[in-house]
């Protein structure tokens, strides 16, 4: 996830305009936040993060990106700094609420990531991903790369914001982000498919498909 030093300024923008909707889709299955310290994981440019601290919460945020982290802490809404999802630096059970958005498919290992934000979470707390949907990531792979195994360990080619990026992404599957380890640990209370890309970002013109997926687990206390 490096390659977004590139293109920083672009996808902080892109990322900005990202249908509001499906941000409060995502906020909606968050908890109350006054008071609570969260942490969000791939936090960008510290749109997400923002928020947060508007709505009461103490706010850490890490992202691989130098100058996503840079835009975020010129937001001064939070403790910002470079770190990797797969091992995050914190003690464990430091947070109330470990949130990410649009970030994790970017991890090598996904349930380890989800392993590391269920680690820093206390007993009982809420840990919250939106993560692009491997349905799509297995549609991209084929029509951009000709991939035709879904369980392949892959690179996937994909298009946003009308073209005017591209990215590179792993490939993963369903069972990454259900994996017996997570699931030992915490317990996940919801799940959701929705889809919120243009046409323009579809790879096959006419058909609807999930684009992300929304997934809260609660920390086994």
């Amino acid at each position: 996830m490096e390659e977004y030093d590139q293109f920083a300024n672009e996808y902080a923008s892109g990322t900005e305009d990202l249908e509001q909707t499906t941000r409060n889709c995502f906020y909606c299955r968050l908890p109350q936040l006054n008071g609570k310290l969260i942490l969000d994981v791939g936090c960008g440019s510290g749109h997400d993060a923002a928020y947060y601290a508007s709505r009461g919460a103490e706010v850490y945020g890490v992202d691989v990106s130098e100058k996503e982290i840079a835009m975020a802490q010129q937001r001064a809404c939070g403790v910002f700094e470079v770190a990797s999802m797969e091992s995050l630096p914190y003690p464990s059970e430091m947070f109330d609420v470990v949130t990410s958005l649009y970030a994790i498919q970017h991890a090598k290992d996904v349930p380890q990531s989800i392993l590391e934000m269920i680690r820093v979470a206390k007993p009982g707390g809420v840990i919250a991903i939106l993560a692009k949907h491997p349905f799509r990531n297995l549609l991209e792979s084929y029509v951009n790369d000709g991939v035709l195994d879904y369980y392949a360990k892959r690179e996937v080619t994909s298009y946003i914001f009308n073209k005017s990026i591209k990215l590179i992404e792993r490939g993963h599957t369903m069972m990454d982000y259900l994996a017996p380890s997570v699931l030992q640990s915490a317990q996940l209370d919801l799940f959701e498919e929705k889809t919120d890309f243009p046409a323009s970002d579809q790879v096959i013109s006419g058909l609807t498909y999930p684009t992300y997926m929304i997934l809260r687990y609660r920390k086994v206390s």
